[in-house]
């Protein structure tokens, strides 16, 4: 979780550097920011994945929402029907959280990722900056970038959580 932690940070100064900079440098920096905040979503679903199965730490980028709706969504499926055919109801409900989970880290992932490419090849799209330490890029406000870490943090977690218990 550190390096996550640390791209975050970095983020977080860039996006504070894009406000502070000169105007013809302040696009470059707006578009690093969102790159790091990116890659911080990306690490931390990167260590959950890996912490749920070895070979998916090696799994490309765009794989993750595809991995997160197939594969795993199918065991949770699995998993809860043994959990409520067994009348645990707490399972069942660890289970529907994580599943709640599963479909917000896919939306942010894609976000976020999406975002990450418009900054790092659509160069004639321009961030749009907005007062004196806002800025947006394709109607992503950095304030949103910047809570995606915290977010996918804590959906991770839920899924994690219901992997193991659920797969013990």
């Amino acid at each position: 979780m550190a390096i996550s932690e640390d791209m975050h940070r970095v983020a977080h100064h860039l996006q504070q550097k894009a406000v502070a900079a000169a105007v013809n440098e302040r696009d470059s920096y707006a578009r690093s920011c969102y790159n790091r905040y990116y890659y911080s979503v990306y690490l931390e679903c990167r260590q959950m994945l890996s912490g749920m199965d070895s070979s998916w730490a090696s799994l490309s980028h765009a794989g993750y929402p595809a991995l997160l709706g197939g594969k795993i969504k199918r065991n949770f499926q699995a998993e809860r029907k043994k959990a409520f055919k067994n009348h645990d109801s707490d399972l069942v409900n660890i289970i529907d959280k994580a599943n709640r989970s599963i479909a917000e880290l896919q939306k942010i992932i894609i976000k976020a990722n999406t975002t990450r490419v418009v900054a790092d090849y659509e160069p004639d799209e321009k961030v749009d900056f907005v007062g004196a330490d806002r800025f947006s890029l394709r109607s992503i406000n950095v304030t949103e970038a910047h809570g995606w870490t915290n977010s996918v943090r804590t959906h991770c977690k839920t899924i994690s959580s219901a992997w193991r218990q659920s797969n013990a």
